[in-house]
């Protein structure tokens, strides 16, 4: 079963975080996709997996790492 999650996440930093997390997508993710979108004013980030268990898996990784990097910019 394949799965996808979509989330969009306004911000007036959104260049700046961008800027952080689009590192990360060159780890070579095995069982999930992820892409992310820079737009006016927020940030696009589309996960999709091959199944439950690695949706999840990329689900956990990435909410992580775009609260690290909200939190940063508010510092």
């Amino acid at each position: 079963m394949k799965g996808s999650a979509e989330f969009v996440f306004e911000t007036a930093h959104a260049g700046m975080i961008y800027s952080a997390l689009a590192l990360e997508l060159d780890d070579e993710l095995h069982r999930s996709n992820v892409e992310l979108i820079l737009c006016e004013g927020s940030i696009r980030l589309m996960i999709r997996g091959e199944d439950a268990v690695s949706l999840r898996a990329a689900l956990n990784t990435w909410i992580r790492l775009v609260k690290i990097a909200f939190e940063m910019v508010s510092l």
